[in-house]
């Protein structure tokens, strides 16, 4: 390996770029000049600004790596650059390497489509080598799609040349094991709760008379969302946003006491299910008494004036982790809620914004109080997994089967981002699947057909990984995550539609039965012509029709239906019907 990279070294030396100086090992990347322009009206396609005739001298200059300055901007924004090349040795294959795009990005070159790419924080190539002629200054132009946030091109762009292509995707986390996690959470559905929303009084006690309908859906453990008390100070909305947190010892008094809190705990231990506790340490509430008490663990500006993380989030104030006593503080706390009320882990809010090392600390910390305690990040860094944390969200699944399922990914995308996974994460590493959170809008509103839907889910469901269901997916809820996580709006589980909780019920079953977190896993069919996507996982065949045609096909040996909308045909081949998904063993 160490002779390949060398070799590859050396044959950097030979490229030429942007400029037609000479590449070294450390002059590689596509640097400048990149030039910006944001698409808010959603014209960019329709005009052709991927042209290589189109004006792009009014664009702004922007970096490269880095994300687009407007930190309120959520949608399309375009990047354009120029890529020359010469002298690419001979025996050598060429990759146009993006370490990281946030969110998603369709890619140009020379005015032509070159391929598209899903899924936040997931590195990915271009084979390029044999589009770029000798010398010729080619244009490069991306469109980036946005979710939450500044979005652009956070990691690096560079020309590599390769020959095998594990040695150019594979990161350094992705050569480690993660640690072992907890036995308990390897093969549990997670089920996430807005105890405000959960029922009409929006309490623990609320929560208690739901957990054995709960349990009949499948659930192994609960995550319910941060149940502290909540700040008035910048608060958005009416009731305002649970992570905007006021006091970290205490619980929100709308939900009940602390005691209710542990009878809750109880409850939940005593039906054969978990509970993890949604932390946010990456800031705090502005009238959270620490900001009188320790000013200094706080950010900054230059004139000496506490700041939020960004400006979309001026309800919260930033945490300065460089302060030590701040570090003590946060450990103590998690530490005493384990003590105190038996909770089995966490679930930390934006955890690719703390420090890794504070992390690991920390996990550490709780061990010794709980030995097998569960941390869940917010985040999809392969980092996080050898720093503290468990298990991490699969983003890049979510935008897939969102995608899609609305037309406008094909199977291909999805099986290739998952491939991806296997370069960039630790072997052994938990990750969090699921058609919908709280962060983004229901699902049954991007998905309304409910067919459609559900087969969204169960691909998720069925795949490797830890399934999630967001508490009211599983009776269709609609809306968007605005302005229902500052408001209180009780979920209407009279007027849900009980045959998806049915179907999710099966399948979570199907799943217990069959599946382990040791079962194989591996795609099989990824049709993007008849937007069909099938893998097997253990001994079951799973197959999923996001078309609305009938899909015909063979399974040799695997001839016993066991779910979904597959039918046996006269000549005894198989037919999946459409928008649906099956399971043959």
């Amino acid at each position: 390996m160490k002779n390949l990279r060398f070799i590859l070294s050396l044959a950097l030396a030979t490229l030429l770029l942007s400029g037609c100086e000479t590449l070294t090992p450390e002059a590689q990347l596509l640097e400048s000049p990149w030039v910006l322009k944001y698409d808010s009206s959603r014209v960019g396609l329709r005009e052709g600004w991927f042209d290589n005739d189109h004006d792009r001298s009014q664009w702004e200059e922007t970096a490269v790596p880095g994300v687009w300055a407007d930190e309120n901007y959520d949608g399309f924004a375009w990047y354009a650059t120029q890529i020359q090349a010469k002298n690419i040795p001979a025996g050598y294959n060429l990759a146009l390497v993006f370490d990281s795009i946030d969110d998603n990005a369709v890619v140009w070159l020379d005015g032509r489509l070159f391929g598209k790419q899903m899924g936040y924080n997931i590195k990915f190539f271009f084979d390029i080598g044999d589009k770029l002629a000798d010398g010729k200054v080619h244009q490069l132009v991306l469109r980036i799609e946005d979710i939450a946030g500044p979005g652009g091109i956070p990691g690096a762009v560079y020309l590599e040349p390769y020959i095998d292509e594990v040695d150019l995707l594979r990161n350094e986390a992705s050569k480690h094991k993660a640690p072992e996690s907890p036995e308990w959470v390897k093969n549990a559905t997670i089920y996430e709760v807005f105890v405000r929303q959960q029922s009409r009084e929006g309490t623990f006690q609320g929560l208690i008379k739901d957990l054995d309908r709960i349990k009949t859906l499948g659930i192994d453990l609960l995550w319910l969302m941060p149940v502290h008390p909540i700040g008035l100070e910048n608060r958005k909305g009416t009731v305002g946003s649970p992570y905007s947190v006021k006091d970290y010892y205490a619980v929100n008094p709308d939900m009940g006491s602390m005691e209710d809190f542990k009878q809750l705990v109880d409850e939940v231990h005593a039906r054969g299910m978990h509970i993890i506790l949604d932390f946010v340490l990456n800031h705090t509430a502005w009238d959270n008494e620490l900001m009188d008490e320790h000013p200094d663990w706080y950010t900054q500006d230059a004139t000496g004036k506490i700041i939020p993380p960004n400006a979309d989030w001026h309800d919260v104030a930033d945490l300065n982790y460089d302060n030590p006593e701040l570090r003590n503080y946060l450990i103590e706390m998690l530490q005493w809620w384990i003590t105190e009320t038996d909770i089995d882990g966490f679930r930390f809010d934006v955890a690719e914004l703390v420090p890794n090392d504070f992390w690991a600390n920390a996990k550490a910390a709780c061990q010794q109080v709980k030995p097998d305690v569960f941390f869940l990040a917010e985040g999809a860094a392969p980092e996080l997994h050898l720093n503290g944390h468990d298990m991490t969200y699969s983003w890049n699944m979510w935008e897939g089967v969102i995608q899609l399922s609305q037309g406008n990914a094909d199977p291909s995308e999805i099986k290739r981002s998952y491939e991806l996974e296997e370069f960039q994460y630790p072997q052994g590493s938990l990750r969090m699947r699921f058609s919908e959170n709280h962060d983004k809008t229901r699902s049954a509103t991007l998905i309304p057909d409910r067919d459609l839907n559900l087969t969204a889910w169960a691909f998720i469901a069925l795949m490797d990984g830890n399934p999630l269901i967001y508490a009211g997916q599983e009776i269709g809820t609609t809306g968007e995550y605005v302005p229902a996580l500052f408001e209180k709006k009780p979920l209407k589980w009279k007027n849900g539609d009980t045959k998806i909780f049915q179907v999710m019920s099966d399948v979570l079953a199907i799943r217990k039965e069959h599946l382990k977190s040791s079962s194989p896993f591996k795609f099989i069919i990824a049709n993007n012509d008849k937007k069909v996507l099938a893998y097997k996982h253990g001994e079951l065949l799973n197959f999923f029709n996001f078309s609305a045609d009938t899909f015909k096909f063979s399974a040799s040996g695997m001839d016993n239906i066991i779910y979904g909308g597959i039918v046996e045909n006269p000549d005894s081949s198989l037919s999946l019907l459409p928008k649906q998904f099956g399971v043959i063993k």
